[in-house]
């Protein structure tokens, strides 16, 4: 278990570039009702066929059943035929493949009757244990009646499913009743409103108030991502595009220099890596904007350089972000066009994390024309924030990571800006102006086409910060599952020990081999959703929320999270096949 360095009671939001150090396919559950049978093979005259007849596993020698017995391994379920009934044509075979039937023969003619020896019955017995309930049955070669004391030959007539050939069938759900029994105690000590799941595919194998909305904080980065490559496509690029309102005469602008912003969150100099929490992030370099505008050739511009940020709306905020968090670095004035986050940090010189800009689009002309200016090209105007007339002539352009590039920063170092800026452009991708509102919408509607569980799903933005917030560990896991533990989110995760969000938790080993996750964290919520890998290699997908009331986050909670991990990391435990299964006769 990792050790957590100590809580002083001051945890806080997300920075603008992640989240802050904190309080250092399987075949679907067969769990269900035991079911287990005896079934023999009725005598078969040459060339004809028998019914197959089901009695109880604990049914004594001569075929009657047991006055009273209780459910479990080896009685019949209540409900069933009663012993000794003649069943109908037999359905899909559990754990076969789909479609594939063990055919039972119709109705064979009377045949004289004979005394019925016990070895035969013996040899025609198979012990259907666990929930997987698969049967053969063993008919006569219809040769020549064998002599007295002899067996007769038989061969099978059904196809044989049984621990043997199949024991993952009979192995899951005693794996998984395992599996409960180590996780329950620590799920046991959340708390009161918290949420758990971890599954194996359809498997549960803990859950806790799976579709209780919850506040998610940063988790929700989870359902942006989702949706952005949805509906943006992953290879999808954001451009930010110089132009000017005719062409350039030889080296010459004449009139302004557009910098039009295509929603890239990425736009930075290289003075901006103090803004990082977590490790160095990917940039989208303005000096090498810069640089392209003087290999096109311009040295002079005889109006302003303007920043256009058009493609979204002029609300800077989520509808219920406190203004602290524009203020302490946490969020951005949000803008189509911006750089370093909209915060004024100096072009030129290293140092510092700058105050908010108020208008992202102004800000960022300001330091696209100090850029400029230090390669040599004259600006004859000031800075100014407008929006570039239709038709205008581009000069270059720079395109930005692509979306996947993109939600893989976001969720790796938990980025507040990138997250919001995501959203707008879900409502901006169709030509709509991009906003807040408009986004939620269109995630919303993402998921719920992907058959998504977002009943309780409340949304005011798109990176976590609004306590207002609520999903459910229901959802958070589907979303994990429906990418796969390969897939596009799973990439992007946070890894213990690595730059991101997880790079001082779970440093012990397994569990820092084992995990990738997306943390949240607020001052009274801590969140932890993602893919753990067992030492036998499975992979299990995982949510948890913790809304603990009336009180911040603590260390104690933040080791819930690796402790259910940990709890995980045996599965599947299952006794050996044999144990689930009788040898067959010939190895008794």
């Amino acid at each position: 278990m990792t050790t957590q360095p100590p809580f002083d009671g001051t945890a806080e939001a997300e920075p603008v570039r992640g989240e802050p150090p904190v309080l250092s396919h399987d075949p679907a559950s067969i769990a269900g009702r035991d079911t287990s049978v005896r079934v023999i093979g009725a005598d078969v005259a040459p060339g004809t066929t028998g019914r197959v007849t089901a009695i109880p596993a604990n049914t004594p020698a001569g075929g009657e059943p047991p006055a009273s017995s209780e459910a479990g391994v080896g009685n019949a379920p209540a409900g069933d035929a009663p012993p000794g009934a003649t069943q109908g044509p037999v359905g899909p075979v559990p754990g076969l493949t789909p479609g594939l039937t063990a055919p039972v023969l119709p109705d064979a003619p009377k045949v004289r009757k004979r005394r019925r020896r016990g070895w035969f019955t013996a040899a025609g017995v198979l012990a259907l244990v666990g929930a997987g309930c698969c049967a053969f049955a063993v008919a006569s070669d219809g040769g020549t009646p064998p002599s007295k004391g002899e067996p007769p030959t038989s061969h099978l007539v059904t196809p044989l499913l049984s621990a043997r050939r199949s024991p993952e069938l009979l192995a899951r759900p005693v794996a998984a009743r395992a599996a409960k029994a180590a996780v329950d105690p620590v799920i046991a000590r959340f708390p009161a409103a918290s949420c758990v799941l971890v599954t194996d595919g359809t498997t549960q194998l803990a859950a806790s108030g799976a579709d209780t909305p919850l506040a998610p904080a940063s988790n929700t980065k989870l359902l942006t991502a989702t949706a952005a490559l949805d509906v943006l496509g992953a290879d999808t690029k954001l451009a930010t595009r110089v132009v000017s309102a005719t062409p350039p005469t030889g080296a010459t602008v004449n009139g302004d220099l557009f910098l039009v912003g295509g929603g890239d969150p990425l736009l930075s100099t290289a003075t901006s890596t103090a803004l990082t929490a977590h490790g160095k992030e990917p940039t989208s370099s303005m000096e090498a904007l810069a640089d392209q505008v003087v290999a096109a050739g311009i040295r002079n511009v005889t109006g302003s350089v303007v920043g256009d940020g058009s493609r979204y709306d002029d609300v800077r905020t989520a509808p219920k972000w406190p203004q602290r968090y524009i203020t302490d670095g946490t969020a951005s004035n949000l803008g189509a066009l911006m750089v370093n986050d909209a915060r004024t940090i100096d072009p030129i010189k290293p140092g510092g994390t700058g105050a908010p800009a108020p208008d992202p689009a102004l800000h960022a002309a300001t330091v696209f024309t100090a850029l400029l200016n230090a390669r040599g090209v004259t600006v004859a105007g000031a800075p100014k924030a407008g929006v570039a007339p239709k038709g205008a002539t581009e000069i270059t352009t720079l395109p930005s990571l692509t979306i996947a590039e993109l939600t893989d920063q976001m969720l790796t170092f938990s980025d507040n800006t990138t997250a919001e800026m995501l959203i707008k452009e879900l409502a901006a991708h169709d030509g709509s102006v991009g906003s807040t509102a408009g986004g939620i919408q269109v995630l919303v509607g993402s998921l719920t086409a992907m058959g998504l569980p977002v009943e309780g799903l409340q949304l005011y933005d798109g990176s976590g910060l609004t306590r207002d917030n609520r999903a459910t560990c229901a959802l958070l896991d589907a979303v994990i599952q429906r990418n796969g533990a390969d897939g596009p989110i799973a990439k992007g995760l946070a890894r213990p020990g690595q730059p991101g969000t997880l790079d001082d938790r779970l440093l012990a080993e397994p569990l820092r081999s084992a995990v990738a996750a997306k943390t949240g964290t607020l001052n009274d919520v801590t969140a932890l959703s993602g893919w753990l890998r067992t030492t036998s290699g499975r992979p299990l997908a995982f949510s948890t929320l913790q809304n603990p009331s009336g009180r911040p986050i603590q260390a104690s909670d933040l080791a819930l999270q690796g402790q259910l991990l940990q709890a995980l990391m045996s599965y599947p435990q299952s006794p050996p096949v044999t144990s689930l299964a009788p040898l067959p006769p010939s190895q008794a």
